[in-house]
Order: C-alpha cells, then sequence, then structure tokens
C-alpha cells in the first residue's frame, strides 16, 4: 500500500512527568510517512525544555510550537492544525499514550473506506498517573454501546460525547469543510465531532489504539464548571444555526436545559446566561422561575426549597454526569427535569 502523510499533533500543558512517554508513544509508531507537531502552551513547569531536547535527538520530521503566553486549548488546536500537511490528522494531550499499531492499522482501513467517511475512532485503555492500566476501558466506563455508532452519527452525539478524541484519525478534508476549532469555547472536541457528523460520516474500528490517562490535574477536574458553560454555548451555537432535523433539534436543546440546570447549581460564570438561552429554546415553568430567581440573585439552593425538594433528589439526573465520568470524575446527581 501507499503510505499518505500523517499529521501527528501533540499538545502540552504542564506534563513534564508524563509528556516524554506520550512522544516516545509517537516515535513507535509502526507508520513510516508521519510529520509530528508539537505545541506547549507555555507550560509552568519545565515540558518546554524536555520536549526540546528530545525532538533534538529525534528522527522525525517535526516543528515544535512554543507558546510564550497560555492560548487555551482551541487555540493552541489551531496554531498546530494550520501547520499540518498530511491527508490524516490525529491528536493526542500530551498526558495520554498510542499504541504501536495506532497509525498503521487506522491509515490501512481509512483508505479502503469511501471518502465520505471523515473520521475513524477505537476504544482506548484507561491508565492512572503512575501507568497502571484501570479495569475499564475508556467506553466501558464513560458510555455502553451493544453496537458501536458507525455512518451517521449526528444525533447519537448529541445524546452524549462518546468519541476518545486520541483513538481519532481524521481526513483532512473535514477541516477544509467545517473549518477549525472555535476559540471562544473551553474544550474542543465535543463541538468538532457535531460539525464534522453533519457532514461526514464516522467509522469504528476494533480494538483499543490509545492509553488515556486520568490524572488529578486534568482539564475537567479543576474546570468543570467552565466545561458546562461550554457545553451551554455549543448548543445555542448549533441551534441558533438552523441546520439540525428535528431529532437532534429536540436533543440539543434537552441537552442545553440540562447543563443550565447544571451551570445554576455550581454558579458558574455564565450560569444567567445558560438559563435564560435553555428558556428560549426549551420554555418551562421550572425554568422561567429559575431564570427569575437567578436575575434575583438567589441560588439554586433556595430554588430547590421553593421547591420542595434537594437539588440533587435522587433520581433525577443530569447529562453532564456523563461529560465528567469521562475525565474520571464521580459528580454529585443533578437535576434533570422539572
Amino acid at each position: 500500500m501507499q503510505y499518505p502523510l500523517v499529521s501527528a499533533v501533540v499538545l502540552c500543558y504542564t506534563q513534564a512527568k508524563f509528556v516524554i512517554e506520550c512522544l516516545e508513544g509517537v516515535r513507535a509508531q509502526q507508520y513510516p510517512n508521519l510529520e509530528l507537531i508539537v505545541n506547549d502552551d507555555a507550560s509552568k513547569d519545565d515540558s518546554a525544555n524536555i520536549i526540546e531536547a528530545w525532538l533534538q535527538k529525534s528522527n522525525i520530521p517535526h516543528l515544535f510550537l512554543r507558546s510564550s503566553k497560555n492560548q487555551g486549548l482551541c487555540r493552541s488546536l489551531n496554531r498546530a492544525f494550520s501547520h499540518c500537511h498530511g491527508k490524516y490528522i490525529c491528536g493526542i494531550a500530551a498526558d495520554d499514550v498510542w499504541l504501536p499499531h495506532k497509525l498503521l492499522t487506522q491509515v490501512k482501513l481509512m483508505e479502503q473506506l469511501p471518502e465520505k467517511v471523515g473520521v475513524l475512532y477505537s476504544d482506548a485503555l484507561q491508565m492512572d498517573e503512575t501507568g497502571n492500566l484501570l479495569p475499564k476501558r475508556f467506553m466501558e466506563a464513560n458510555k455502553s454501546f451493544s453496537v458501536m455508532p458507525q455512518g451517521n452519527i449526528e444525533h447519537t452525539l448529541w445524546e452524549d460525547n462518546f468519541i476518545p478524541a486520541m483513538t481519532t484519525l481524521v481526513r483532512r478534508e473535514c477541516y477544509n469543510r467545517v473549518g477549525l476549532f472555535d476559540e471562544e469555547l473551553f474544550y474542543e472536541d465535543w463541538d468538532m465531532w457535531l460539525r464534522i457528523a453533519h457532514h461526514f460520516e464516522f467509522a469504528y474500528s476494533g480494538g483499543v489504539s490509545a492509553k488515556y490517562r486520568l490524572v488529578s490535574t486534568s482539564m475537567a477536574r479543576a474546570q468543570f464548571g467552565r466545561i458546562f458553560d461550554s457545553t451551554c454555548q455549543i448548543c445555542v451555537k448549533h441551534l441558533k444555526g438552523g441546520q439540525l432535523g428535528k431529532p437532534c433539534r429536540l436533543t440539543a436543546a434537552d441537552r442545553l436545559y440540562n447543563y443550565a440546570i447544571a451551570s445554576y447549581e455550581h454558579m458558574t460564570a455564565r450560569h444567567k446566561r445558560n438559563l435564560l438561552q435553555a428558556l428560549r429554546f426549551k420554555p418551562s415553568p421550572g425554568m422561567a422561575l429559575r431564570c427569575v430567581l437567578a436575575l434575583a440573585g438567589v441560588n439554586s439552593q433556595k430554588f430547590a426549597l421553593l421547591r420542595g425538594a434537594s437539588p440533587r433528589q435522587k433520581g433525577h439526573r443530569c447529562a453532564a454526569n456523563s461529560s465528567l465520568r469521562a475525565n474520571g470524575l464521580e459528580p454529585a446527581e443533578l437535576s434533570k427535569t422539572d
């Protein structure tokens, strides 16, 4: 077979303990035609110097982008992707690791699939901070399917962001069609998968292709309030875009509703705006009352007292829980409906 160029993007932010293992996973790839773009987003530790020293000894064609000021995830990805030349692009955080067969197996499969398939994904092993494998794989721990979603999965993605990003291989044409990452968002993957799924199909490759590390300093553990806000932004953006079919539109409105409640319960920076948008796209008496109280500065505990129930009453679940569990968290149960 021919070996089209693959662009491998490694993103690092203060991951000196793990970055060498990640880079060695890139070097161990059995695939012969690879370019490496590494972006260090102004790490607070010695990550950048460690990366630079490793690259000087590497025989992989590479580019090192070293930021002097922290740019955030989406802006860093856009900077790195703007330097990619490959037919296929894949990215990984510096605390995760690819298995040696990942690129060779996935490119072989993608080269046999029609061009309407834009993204190939697989399952991943999970490990703790020290590298010990955990009992459950990524998919089992976060979203269980009897048959893995393939083809047109847009509606399935609205139900849950279940794609392990570090396992994906994406056709460059996808980014040419839908554009790069939305720099207004705090996290990148769900919005991008939704945009791609509107135009392209997804395929699943059996087995595992990466190891996903659960660490105490992960973005979700430190910033889950911003994740709630960003998720609401994603829902509103797509609902306002007017391109969603009815099933996706209804599910998007449900997701917005749930995450808006979660943001109110956690008093996030955008909770008032989130509630107002949820009221617009899925009006209900309960949401209207939340909006009035939130705008008056009343917190969710007082709302619960007015409703005569705890905001974390057993039996009420929020879709936000799955996103937190995907990052190794066990969130409290959150309200789902009125």
